[in-house]
C-alpha cells in the first residue's frame, strides 16, 4: 500500500468542526474535521486523490505549480462552459476559511462529501453551494446560477427535446422548467415565508420531502469535476480512487516532459509544488 506523507495542515484532530449544526452561520454545520474526511480513503486513495490536487494546482498555460485561487479554479473549467454559472458558487463552496485559496483539506472535504458523504454532509455542501455570499441564507436570487447550470446541461436540439419528469415538475430537456424546479423547491422549503432559506430549513424539507433536489444539485457537480480531472486518469467513485494513468507524477518538477513537448528537448524551469 502507498504511503501518503500527510502535510502538517492535514494533520488534525478527527473532531474538529464535525458537530452538526455547529457552524457560524445559520445553523450550518462547519467542514467536516479532516481526521474525519480522511477516514473516508486508504493511503492510496489519498495518494491518488493528492496527484489530483496537484494537477489542479498545475498552471495551464505554464505548468508549473500555482495556489488553486478563482483565477486558477475557473481556467480549469474554461473547456466545460455549460458549467460557467456556477464556477464562483462552487469556488467558495469548497473555499471553507474564505481566504481565496483552496488548500488540500478543503479540497479533501469537498471530494468526501461529494463522493462518499453522509446525508448530513451532501446537505451541508449542498447548502454552501446555494449561500453564494455566504451569509448563512438563501434567497430566490442564490439558486439563479444553479438553476442556469442545470438548464445549459439538459438543453438539447428543438427535434431530440423529450420531457423528463422530476421533483413533480416536468422539466423539458431544453431546460426552460429548470429555473421553475429550484423556484418550487425554494417555495416549499420557505415555510414562514420570509424570502430566506436557512440550514434548518433546508434539513426540515429534505426529511419531510427526500434528498431528491440534493441529489440533483451534487450530480451537477460530479459531472462538471469529474470532467474536469479527466486528463489524469483517476476515477473517484463511492467505492475507489482508481489511477489509470500511474506512470504519471502531477507534481509540477516529476512529469515527463518529452511526452507533453515532443518538440523541445530543454527542461523547463519549475517552480516548487503547492503547499498543501
Amino acid at each position: 500500500q502507498v504511503e501518503l506523507p500527510h502535510p502538517p495542515a492535514v494533520v488534525e484532530s478527527a473532531n474538529a468542526g464535525n458537530e452538526p449544526g455547529s457552524g457560524a452561520m445559520g445553523g450550518q454545520p462547519t467542514k467536516q474535521g479532516h481526521g474525519g474526511a480522511n477516514c473516508a480513503f486508504s493511503a492510496k486513495e489519498l495518494y491518488n486523490l493528492k496527484q489530483v490536487y496537484f494537477f489542479l494546482c498545475l498552471h495551464t498555460t505554464t505548468l508549473t505549480s500555482c495556489p488553486l485561487d478563482r483565477n486558477q479554479f475557473h481556467s480549469l473549467f474554461k473547456n466545460h462552459r455549460p458549467y460557467k454559472p456556477l464556477w464562483k458558487a462552487l469556488f467558495t463552496a469548497i473555499d471553507v476559511n474564505g481566504d481565496n485559496v483552496i488548500d488540500f483539506e478543503e479540497f479533501l472535504t469537498f471530494v468526501t462529501q461529494l463522493k462518499r458523504g453522509d446525508p448530513e454532509g451532501r446537505r451541508a455542501l449542498c447548502f454552501r453551494l446555494f449561500d453564494a455570499d455566504c451569509d448563512g441564507k438563501v434567497e430566490r436570487s442564490d439558486l439563479r446560477s444553479v438553476s442556469q447550470t442545470r438548464a445549459a446541461s439538459l438543453r438539447r436540439p428543438a427535434w431530440a427535446q423529450v420531457p423528463v419528469t422530476t421533483l413533480s415538475t416536468t422539466v423539458a430537456e431544453g431546460g426552460e422548467g429548470a429555473d421553475d424546479e429550484y423556484m418550487q423547491f425554494f417555495n416549499v422549503c420557505d415555510e414562514d415565508d420570509d424570502g430566506r432559506i436557512s440550514y434548518d430549513d433546508l434539513e426540515s424539507y429534505c426529511l419531510l420531502h427526500g434528498d431528491a433536489i440534493i441529489g440533483q444539485t451534487l450530480k451537477l457537480l460530479e459531472v462538471m469535476f469529474d470532467g474536469v480531472i479527466e486528463e489524469t486518469g483517476i476515477i473517484i467513485t463511492a467505492t475507489d480512487v482508481k489511477n489509470t494513468k500511474p506512470h504519471i507524477d502531477w507534481q509540477d518538477h516529476k512529469i515527463g516532459m518529452g511526452s507533453l513537448f515532443c518538440c523541445s528537448n530543454t527542461p523547463p524551469v519549475f517552480t516548487s509544488p503547492p503547499v498543501a
